[in-house]
């Protein structure tokens, strides 16, 4: 069973040299992976099973912010080694997803806040989870833009 997920079909034939590679350095030929192939489902799952969580745990490994916006509230994650911190608005006035800047204007209509929390499981393994519940990747620019609303 894999930790995150199996790659699929597509993303696997994307990373064929990379999983030519992956093969290679455990002792698997174009011969031997063939002979798999035909006469071993459950070697050759696991195999993509274990491509699929190393690929995967780099990734992750990459992501340093995430972000999950509705018209009512976002969420802003910044992930680091051993916690990760939150920004969050809400409103109930103010269109969050048109939102560019945070100003006087608008700032009393929405209601900020901020957490910080040490992982429950692995790093990775939160960013994943959040990933599946609809966060995107970001480059932090919202994040820090709050992180200066919250430290005057």
């Amino acid at each position: 069973m894999p930790k995150y997920r199996i790659l699929s079909k597509d993303e696997l034939e994307n990373l064929k040299p990379e999983f030519i590679q992956y093969l290679s350095s455990n002792g698997i030929d174009a011969e031997k992976w063939k002979s798999i192939l035909e006469n071993d489902k459950q070697e050759m799952e696991m195999h993509i099973e274990l491509f699929s969580d190393v690929v995967l745990q780099k990734s992750l490994e990459k992501i340093k912010y995430l972000e999950h916006k509705t018209s009512s509230a976002i969420q802003l994650f910044h992930f680091e080694e051993k916690q990760a911190s939150l920004f969050a608005l809400k409103s109930s006035s103010v269109d969050l997803l048109k939102l560019t800047t945070l100003n006087k204007s608008n700032l009393d209509k929405i209601d900020l806040f901020n957490a910080t929390k040490e992982y429950n499981s692995t790093r990775e393994l939160e960013i994943f989870e959040l990933l599946n519940q609809g966060c995107t990747i970001s480059k932090g620019d919202l994040f820090y833009q709050l992180k200066q609303v919250f430290s005057k």
